[in-house]
């Protein structure tokens, strides 16, 4: 059955956005009658039938729908630095997604090779991982910030990947049972400067194990384990 993510699944008729409707018109070229699935990336699963089908709009009768609970007792925080490809750095978001992550924040370091993000884009490519997995809870995908802002609301567990010698790993330090921020520096690494305020806030720096890896994988490597570590 297609799926169709639907931010507005309180009432008994709703209407499809439009990118989703343009989707199901000229991509799936479905029909009035056809059943798909709802999904509004807050916990919330419809069955729906489409009752109404015109040149930009679709509509779907919601037949039946539940809750589910989150996915995680825990919630999971990735900030992560943006790549100069933007290609690389949406690749992590789509995996995130469907491996498991609640919140992507991307970060501005003094380093990073990227000013400007398109968020439109990324919330894009994160419903589409959602839909693809199935997964009823679409994450957060926050604008760029810089570093100094990060951890102005940021959860009791603070951590950030660091390419030193001597730091415990991640695996060793993150507890499962509470919820956790992990900063993912760009290229180059945070500064000795970054790493310094990133301790005074709180911030634990980690070992992501012994190869060097690139940005986008350290993340979605960190993401892997501790989204898994919550189903032991």
């Amino acid at each position: 059955m297609h799926l169709f993510h639907c931010p507005d699944l309180a009432s008994d008729a709703v209407e499809l956005p439009p990118e989703e409707a343009h989707h199901a018109l000229a991509v799936l070229r479905l029909r009035a009658g056809d059943r798909v699935g709802l999904l509004d990336g807050r916990g919330t699963k419809a069955l729906g039938e489409l009752i109404g089908l015109a040149k930009r709009s679709v509509t779907a009768r919601v037949l039946e729908r539940r809750l589910l609970p989150p996915e995680r007792a825990a919630r999971i925080q990735l900030a992560v630095a943006p790549t100069k490809q933007m290609e690389r750095f949406e690749w992590f978001v789509e995996k995130a997604v469907e491996v498991g992550v609640d919140r992507i924040i991307p970060i501005r370091t003094e380093r990073t090779e990227r000013s400007a993000l398109r968020h439109d884009r990324l919330l894009r490519v994160a419903v589409a991982a959602m839909k693809q997995s199935q997964r009823a809870w679409l994450p957060e995908i926050a604008p760029l910030m810089p570093l100094e802002a990060l951890l102005a609301d940021a959860p009791a567990q603070r951590f950030f990947g660091w390419c030193q010698p001597g730091l415990r790993s991640l695996m060793a330090a993150y507890r499962a049972d509470g919820d956790a921020l992990l900063a993912i520096g760009p290229e180059g690494d945070f500064t000795e400067a970054e790493a310094e305020r990133l301790r005074g806030a709180g911030a634990e720096g980690v070992a992501l194990g012994a190869a060097r890896l690139r940005t986008e994988t350290a993340a979605l490597a960190a993401c892997t384990w501790m989204s898994l570590s919550q189903q032991r």
